[in-house]
């Protein structure tokens, strides 16, 4: 039986759910066809590795939340709107266009899917919802701290390769056959304190940190801050990253 893995994605259920067409402006439209066809790569790949996906609505009732952490074998945390500040004691200095609803669900499930032992990867936003919940901070706006890092907000991560990553710690990612990939970039976040429990696992060498991972957790607790989904159709590293998902999933 292919292990069932849950994606929670904001293609289909934040704030722009509210805005007619007629009335939406185009960086609105631009946004949500760009997170739809993330998403639809998302499932794609994990079909693709031998997982089954399913996308998961935002949901506020603790018992629907408990249910959801029970059924699923593991969990995908996606990219999307900056995440709230106060989750991690600060005030909004850079974070824009914050959904709070898709937070609360997000950070709630994920304490609860690490409760039960459950599989947990995150990609992007993913991965800073990750460290947020697990006691850490990010930059609420890389570019405001160092005019170099512009190069991590690209408008387009479907659109090819931006930059590099070394990788620091080759168990918790796919395979490379080297200690350099290359990877997109659309985010204008960082991790800044790392939380405790977790080790770096790629960074970029003008300090960014890229992948993060928790070496004392069986079941895998990884994250990446590119986009594999949109590259892993002529890239078997970042296909790779699904197929690891789902081995982990596994197990």
């Amino acid at each position: 039986m292919r292990p069932l893995i849950g994606v929670a994605s904001s293609a289909f259920y934040d704030s722009f759910t509210d805005t007619l067409f007629d009335c939406a402006e185009r960086g609105v439209v631009e946004t949500c066809w760009q997170r739809l066809c993330l998403t639809g790569k998302m499932l794609r790949h994990i079909r693709m590795a031998g997982g089954a996906a399913e996308l998961l609505s935002v949901k506020s009732c603790e018992d629907e939340i408990e249910t959801d952490a029970e059924k699923y074998d593991a969990f995908l945390f996606c990219g999307g709107a900056d995440i709230n500040p106060a989750l991690y004691g600060e005030e909004p200095d850079g974070s824009l266009d914050m959904d709070a609803q898709r937070d609360a669900f997000e950070y709630a499930l994920m304490k609860k899917a690490y409760e039960k032992g459950k599989t947990i990867f995150g990609i992007c936003r993913g991965q800073q919802m990750m460290n947020i919940v697990f006691g850490g901070t990010i930059h609420q706006d890389i570019n405001r701290m160092n005019p170099d890092w512009t190069i991590h907000q690209t408008p387009y991560p479907m659109d090819g390769y931006a930059h590099t990553v070394n990788i620091l710690e080759p168990r918790f990612l796919p395979p490379t056959g080297g200690a350099v990939v290359k990877v997109n970039s659309a985010h204008h976040q960082a991790i800044d304190r790392l939380a405790e429990g977790f080790i770096v696992t790629a960074a970029t060498g003008d300090g960014i940190i890229e992948g993060i991972a928790m070496p004392g957790y069986e079941k895998g607790l990884i994250g990446v801050q590119w986009h594999p989904e949109s590259l892993a159709d002529k890239d078997m590293f970042h296909h790779n990253f699904f197929k690891m998902l789902v081995e982990y999933a596994a197990k």
